[in-house]
């Protein structure tokens, strides 16, 4: 389990949490962090309205709403002045919340997976005609990122590291996601990471190649995952039971093919982006999202790992180990919800 100063155990929401009977009083509010609409979180806010029996326990035992970032890394701050209830966490950002920010944080649930073969692998582009024709020539650089430490960054810097390229060696500049086309556009970036959302626009502009992708940096990875105060989850664990049971009701529909349309049209309501931009929502060209939100522990844990050998966390991180006992495929999987 991860371990050092504190001792606590990796909760998942399948294998964890949905075990408790729900309890009464009034309804608890859950502050969701959210990066990007493949979070889905600000998605629900639109579900719950038109599909209202998907969530059966909201605004009885609790109440939700999202809380957008940049990045997965300022939601360590917002944890720490209790902002939140529930972040979106990559890896790395949750082993420093551990480390550095010393919460008692937990992974609770799988968000989007990275680097699965036959699913999305966030590519790093560059300009075909730019100055950057191969990962050595990053150096001077000027490189776009949404927030250091982030799941994207950390990718980003496990591949120029097995290339000796250290973080004084290019400039980094942090920007929304959505900002970033435009920037590399203008020429005030020389490389980009790409979502699914911009990679349409991308290669229907043909001027652009991918560098490098996120997977052929490290590897398949749990990208980002729910993660949660263990306090929090002691003091409010039958709230939470019936918020996650409404939460893998949602992802089903969602995920469920007959529901495509629809959900490209929430997707769209959310971003302000047109639904043929967004149609590669919940299929082969989206992010992995497990089923049961099992969080994929041992692709975290090697993520961390690594990041280490290569010096993008410090050594310390190494006390975040994942117990091996609630590796995923030991865990009880629970494709039924109650009711």
């Amino acid at each position: 389990m991860i371990s050092g100063v504190r001792n606590f155990a990796i909760a998942c929401c399948a294998a964890t949490l949905l075990a408790a009977p729900a309890g009464a009083g009034e309804p608890v509010n859950l502050r969701i962090g959210w990066v990007q609409i493949g979070h889905v979180t600000p998605m629900y806010d639109v579900l719950v309205k038109r599909h209202p029996d998907l969530f059966p326990h909201y605004g009885k035992s609790y109440t939700a709403e999202g809380v957008r970032f940049n990045g997965t890394t300022p939601e360590i701050q917002a944890m720490a002045v209790n902002e939140l209830e529930i972040a979106s966490m990559a890896s790395s950002s949750m082993t420093l919340g551990v480390t550095n920010a010393h919460l008692d944080m937990v992974m609770v649930c799988d968000l989007i997976q990275d680097g699965r073969p036959g699913g999305f692998d966030e590519p790093f582009v560059v300009k075909k005609d730019g100055p950057i024709k191969t990962i050595e020539d990053i150096k001077g650089k000027r490189i776009a990122t949404n927030a250091i430490g982030s799941a994207s960054d950390t990718s980003m810097r496990m591949m120029l590291r097995k290339h000796n390229i250290q973080d004084a060696d290019f400039t980094t500049i942090e920007a929304n996601f959505a900002n970033m086309f435009a920037m590399i556009e203008d020429d005030k970036v020389d490389l980009i990471p790409l979502l699914p959302d911009s990679l349409k626009q991308v290669r229907d502009n043909g001027h652009y190649r991918t560098l490098f992708t996120a997977g052929q940096a490290r590897g398949p990875a749990e990208t980002v995952a729910w993660g949660m105060r263990a306090s929090f989850i002691k003091a409010h664990r039958a709230e939470l039971v019936d918020f996650f049971e409404d939460h893998l009701r949602a992802l089903h529909w969602f995920i469920d093919p007959k529901n495509h349309a629809e959900a490209v049209a929430i997707a769209a309501q959310v971003s302000k982006k047109k639904p043929e931009e967004l149609d590669y929502f919940f299929t082969k060209d989206d992010f992995y999202r497990d089923r049961d939100a099992m969080p994929d522990l041992q692709a975290a844990q090697k993520e961390i790992d690594d990041s280490v050998k290569l010096g993008i966390l410090h050594p310390g991180s190494r006390l975040c180990r994942f117990d091996a006992h609630r590796r995923r495929q030991e865990a009880p999987r629970r494709r039924r919800m109650r009711g």
